[in-house]
């Protein structure tokens, strides 16, 4: 599982703290039609302002996506995100739900996992690293050093 983007110095998670969730959640097909998959969300203050959310669909494989922590809990008040990634609240047969649409390639997904759930895990996270803290948790010298040797090492 990557955590770390890639040309930015690695830093040693050893001394970072990980909060990860595993749910189940639905893909929507129809709106009678629901296929369950398992999703795990992954946060690390090494990279403060990201959530890694890994779909593993029933036949093998893993595809990741890399979403905002801040697009995901404002999707759990109202509808939020446009382009690639959108979220919003719902209320689906007394069950307190998110929608996810993820679109790339041409091709679009729509997922809806429990909004509790999401909720709870979030704040889990705000415990790590407070809202509106999260550059202060960034090594700024190491990033910059990172890019800088990056260009010395391009042809």
């Amino acid at each position: 599982m990557p955590l770390e983007k890639p040309g930015l110095p690695g830093r040693d998670r050893s001394d970072h703290c990980m909060r990860s969730l595993r749910l189940r959640i639905n893909r929507v097909l129809r709106s009678s039609i629901r296929l369950p998959l398992t999703a795990e969300l992954h946060y690390t203050e090494a990279d403060p302002l990201v959530v890694l959310l890994e779909l593993h669909p029933p036949g093998g494989g893993v595809v990741t996506w890399t979403v905002s922590r801040d697009l995901l809990f404002d999707g759990t008040e109202e509808p939020s995100g446009m382009g690639d990634i959108r979220l919003w609240p719902s209320v689906v047969q007394g069950r307190r739900v998110v929608y996810l649409r993820l679109e790339g390639h041409g091709r679009s997904c729509l997922l809806e996992m429990d909004r509790g759930q999401l909720e709870e895990w979030l704040m889990e996270t705000f415990d790590l690293v407070h809202p509106g803290t999260e550059l202060c948790q960034v090594d700024w010298d190491a990033g910059a050093a990172a890019l800088v040797e990056g260009k010395r090492n391009q042809p």
